[in-house]
């Protein structure tokens, strides 16, 4: 065998390269074309489930949630019983009182349960409490970049460096159980 024909036979001849490419190709718009088809994130039906802590995974029930207190939760599917851990599916729910909600964040609140995207529209960081003390009382609060949201109003920017919005989930209650009344308004996450 000639050097060259060495060479040769431990490449992919141009069929092969052409083949594998066209291959790559069709799986990034196939995986393109399932992450916007939302078949992986938040849809009409979900429960909500607590997101970490002794009762990880299991359902979050709307009178184990004390007035102004803000819990991580993730997305459930009720057929499959599979929980939806994914950055982009992590959802911040709050309990207020249902006469503090603006007349557009009363039509997606269940009982004045509000949910929104948990992950920050500044740096994408995770949401996780309401403030404290002082102007951020009863407001989500990102504590890494100091983003200020009015969970009733929409999750409106009140301070700091985000943009716009936390993205609203609609919600319903359905028995006990908080449950999506739909998917996401709104864009998830950083810009």
């Amino acid at each position: 065998m000639k050097p060259r024909d060495q060479v040769k036979a431990g490449l992919p001849g141009r069929r092969e390269a052409l083949r594998a490419a066209l291959g790559a190709w069709m799986g990034i718009l196939l995986g393109r074309g399932l992450a916007q088809s939302g078949s992986s994130g938040v849809v009409a039906g979900d429960l909500l489930v607590y997101a970490s802590g002794d009762k990880a995974d299991q359902p979050i029930l709307a009178d184990q949630v004390g007035l102004n207190q803000a819990i991580n939760a993730y997305p459930m599917d009720p057929t499959t019983q599979s929980v939806k851990k994914d950055p982009k599916t992590l959802i911040v729910l709050v309990r207020l009182e249902p006469k503090a909600l603006d007349a557009g964040t009363a039509r997606y609140a269940a009982g004045g349960f509000v949910a929104y995207s948990a992950i920050c529209t500044h740096q994408g960081c995770p949401i996780s409490q309401l403030g404290q003390v002082g102007s951020r009382k009863g407001k989500l609060v990102c504590t890494c970049h100091g983003a200020v949201f009015d969970p009733a109003a929409g999750a409106k920017v009140l301070g700091g460096q985000a943009k716009r919005p936390l993205a609203l989930l609609p919600l319903k209650l359905q028995g006990p159980n908080l449950v999506a009344a739909g998917g996401f308004i709104g864009k998830v996450g950083a810009d």
